[in-house]
Formats: C-alpha cells, sequence, structure tokens
C-alpha cells in the first residue's frame, strides 16, 4: 500500500507540528546524500576503491566485443589515478552540510512545540 501523496495545499493546511516534521525530513534526506556522496569521493581519492573499479573496468572489456583491451597492471592502473585525483567536490559537503543544519533547525523547532 502506498502512502497518500502529499500536495501544497495539504502542507499549507497541516497544522505547524506537521509542517515541521515533514520539512526537516525534506531537508535531512537530499544533505545526508549529498554528504555521503562527497565521502565516497573522498574515499576513491584515497584508493579505497581502486581494486573495484579496476576489476569492473577490466571484466567490461572482456565482455563487451569490439572493446579495446589494454594490457594494463594493477599497479599501473593505481599510479595513473594517484596522478590524476579528483578535485572540486568540496560543495559537497558545504551544501549537504547547509542542508542537515536547516533539517535540525526544523527538528528542534518541531520538538520544541511537540512540548
Amino acid at each position: 500500500m502506498h502512502p497518500p501523496k502529499r500536495t501544497t495545499k495539504e502542507f499549507i493546511s497541516a497544522p505547524r507540528l506537521e509542517q515541521y516534521r515533514i520539512l526537516s525530513d525534506a531537508f535531512l534526506i537530499p544533505g545526508l546524500v549529498t554528504v555521503l556522496i562527497g565521502c565516497l569521493f573522498v574515499i576513491s581519492n584515497r584508493g579505497g576503491l581502486d581494486g573495484i573499479s579496476f576489476m569492473v573496468g577490466r571484466a567490461v572489456r572482456m565482455l563487451i566485443p569490439g572493446v579495446k583491451k589494454k594490457d594494463e597492471k594493477y599497479l599501473d592502473y593505481v599510479e595513473h589515478k594517484r596522478s590524476n585525483p579528483l578535485r572540486g567536490f568540496g560543495f559537497l559537503f558545504s551544501v549537504g552540510g547547509t542542508f542537515c543544519v536547516i533539517s535540525i533547525v526544523f527538528m528542534i523547532l518541531f520538538y520544541q512545540l511537540r512540548g
């Protein structure tokens, strides 16, 4: 059974307590997803996913006909990845953190009104 879909009219007519809860959830989920994606980029830059990405790339090249096969060793792959780290993803932490802080503010308002 699916939950009922909410419309803007229902949100506006909902009690203030329910509005704070909805807004807290609405900001928390995208904020956490954004921060966690930033964490994946950090882990990837540190080499935590090198083995997985090497094996997936190798499997794709082996399974798909017509794809040029590279005879690259794992050490060469890791050195190449280290020479070109990902940059410019710090905004994910600031945007996600801002969304999480807004969510916390609405959660505080929810619990103050709830008593």
